[in-house]
C-alpha cells in the first residue's frame, strides 16, 4: 500500500536528511581515527548545506515574519527558545553536555557537543518530550542561532573579538531541561583575532 507523506512533513523529513548530511560533512574536517589524516568537504558546499539545514529548522520551528527576527541570516524566534523548562525526575540518570570549539582548517569553527544519558533525536521534534533525549540549543554572545541535532556543528566565522559559545540541551519540544532548577549547558569562551584592535 503506497505511504502518503503530506507537504510539511516531506519538508521536515528534507530538512533533517541536510542536518544529518551537514552533521557528516563537518566531521569530515576533523582528523579521522585512522592514522590523522584529514578530511577536508568543499567549504562551499558546507556553507550550502549549513544555510539550507538552517532554513529548514527556522521553517520547521513555524516562524511567521511577525515572530522571527534575524541574527545574521537565521531566523530565530526567542518564545521558544526560552521556553517552558523540563525537570529531570529523580531516579532518572541525569543528562550531561560538554561542548569543545576547534578552528577549522578550511573556515569557521567545528563545535563538538558530547552528551552522557541524552540522545539527540532529530526524527522526534515537536513531539511528546522526554528529560533524555531531544537536540540543543547554540547561544553565541547570549543570542539564540539554531538547533543542533547531532555531535558535530559547523560554525559560521566568529567575530573578532572574546565570543561566548554556548550550548543548552531541549526536550523533543524545545523545553530546557534542568537539574536541581539549574538549566543543562556548557560554554566555552572562544577568543578570535581581530586586526582592527592592533
Amino acid at each position: 500500500m503506497p505511504v502518503f507523506i503530506p507537504q510539511k512533513s516531506r519538508f521536515k523529513i528534507a530538512a533533517i536528511a541536510s542536518l544529518t548530511l551537514l552533521a557528516i560533512g563537518c566531521s569530515r574536517s576533523m582528523p579521522s581515527a585512522e592514522g590523522g589524516a584529514t578530511h577536508r568537504a568543499s567549504s562551499a558546499d558546507t556553507a550550502s548545506t549549513q544555510t539550507t539545514a538552517q532554513a529548514a529548522a527556522s521553517e520547521d520551528m513555524g516562524f511567521t515574519d511577525s515572530e522571527a527576527h534575524s541574527h545574521k541570516g537565521v531566523n530565530t524566534n526567542h518564545d521558544v527558545f526560552h521556553s517552558k523548562a523540563i525537570e529531570v525526575p529523580a531516579g532518572t540518570p541525569v543528562p550531561a553536555v560538554t561542548i569543545q570549539v576547534e578552528a577549522d582548517p578550511v573556515r569557521g569553527w567545528n563545535l563538538y557537543v558530547g552528551t552522557a544519558n541524552f540522545d539527540f533525536t532529530p526524527e522526534k521534534i515537536n513531539r511528546e518530550s522526554s528529560p533524555t533525549e531531544g537536540h540543543a540549543h547554540l547561544y553565541i554572545n547570549d543570542e539564540p542561532m539554531y538547533r543542533i541535532y547531532g555531535p558535530w556543528t559547523h560554525l559560521p566565522d566568529l567575530p573578532g573579538g572574546t565570543n561566548e559559545i554556548r550550548v543548552t540541551l531541549n526536550a523533543n519540544g524545545h523545553e530546557s531541561l534542568t537539574t536541581q532548577g539549574n538549566q543543562i549547558e556548557d560554554s566555552v569562551t572562544v577568543e578570535v583575532y581581530d586586526p582592527s584592535t592592533n
